[in-house]
């Protein structure tokens, strides 16, 4: 677990290093919520898989369901987030959303590549 909170970190640095790419080339395009997100995508996956995995050590049968709620909950508060943004700050709305999409779609992509490692790893010590 530690090897992918280290990748965590390593991913949530590079969407910072993005957003203060944009804040030094393109300054009238930056902000705020740019490495906020960023932040915000790396503190919420990390608690994701955390429970995910806790969770597949104690019952590895109802793994599913566990992946499945934590899921649900994690796209719940996304909703929440860009719908509760969105409606706040209207002017701001397509940077959000190109940024939020980015964000979400990188962190998608790393936690969906570190589960499928996770569960593989797993079965491997279970057969042996």
């Amino acid at each position: 677990m530690k090897r992918y909170y280290i990748a965590l970190s390593i991913l949530t640095l590079l969407l910072l290093a993005a957003s203060i790419a944009v804040r030094l080339f393109d300054a009238p395009q930056f902000h705020l919520f740019m490495p906020l997100l960023a932040v915000y995508f790396g503190v919420v996956a990390g608690v994701q898989h955390f429970v995910v995995v806790k969770n597949m050590k104690k019952s590895p049968r109802q793994f599913v369901q566990y992946f499945m709620g934590a899921t649900v909950a994690t796209l719940l508060l996304h909703l929440v987030v860009f719908a509760a943004y969105l409606f706040t700050h209207p002017h701001q709305a397509k940077a959000f959303a190109i940024t939020f999409c980015i964000g979400f779609a990188a962190l998608l992509v790393f936690e969906t590549v570190a589960l499928v490692i996770f569960v593989n790893r797993q079965r491997k010590n279970s057969q042996q």
